[in-house]
């Protein structure tokens, strides 16, 4: 059999509770670095390590923040990558911990604590900022993942019929996605 064929690698979306911004990073370095270009905190999974586990590493690292994993979003599946890999990135929501929640209803806010080593600026932004970047733009793989992720920020959990917690991607009157509207992306480098 072949070696390893894939890595994976994960982004946190983490939305401010009473603003409604969505937390993002500049980095130092690398491809983001030239662009200047604002991104939800990301990193690559390590061996032996859970999705969740690894979102909420990484906001950690990169932030300095205590996080809850809530769900996975969206996923996107691309080839062509490092090393001729293929890359299997999950876009998952998370959430501030509970003392950070209750820190920010009493008034309060949280400190942003940037990883020097990688991180240049972390700071709240409007997700319409965030997605209006040119290089986001100019993707048609980023503007399906950018969709999935406004819809994860407004649309919250439903309860079904069942009793369990489902993500609420119904159709009402204020959004035009459907329960076809998924969240999975394939698409070459």
């Amino acid at each position: 059999p072949n070696g390893p064929t894939h890595q994976v690698g994960v982004g946190a979306l983490v939305v401010h509770p009473r603003t409604g911004k969505m937390l993002a990073v500049q980095e130092r370095s690398g491809p983001a670095a030239k662009h200047k270009l604002w991104k939800m905190p990301t990193g690559l999974t390590d061996p032996g390590e859970d999705v969740a586990e690894a979102a909420v590493r990484e906001l950690k690292e990169e932030t300095g923040l205590d996080c809850v994993f809530d769900r996975i979003i969206c996923i996107r599946q691309a080839h062509g990558g490092l090393f001729g890999r293929s890359d299997m990135f999950f876009v998952c929501l998370c959430k501030l911990a509970p003392e950070c929640e209750e820190r920010i209803r009493v008034g309060g806010e949280v400190e942003l604590l940037p990883q020097e080593e990688e991180i240049l600026m972390v700071d709240w932004i409007e997700m319409e900022d965030y997605a209006e970047q040119l290089l986001w733009q100019q993707s048609p793989l980023y503007k399906v993942m950018n969709d999935a992720m406004f819809r994860a920020a407004r649309s919250g959990f439903s309860v079904s019929s069942s009793g369990d917690e489902t993500a609420n991607c119904s159709k009402n009157s204020d959004d035009d996605y459907s329960e076809e509207s998924h969240g999975f992306v394939a698409k070459n480098l």
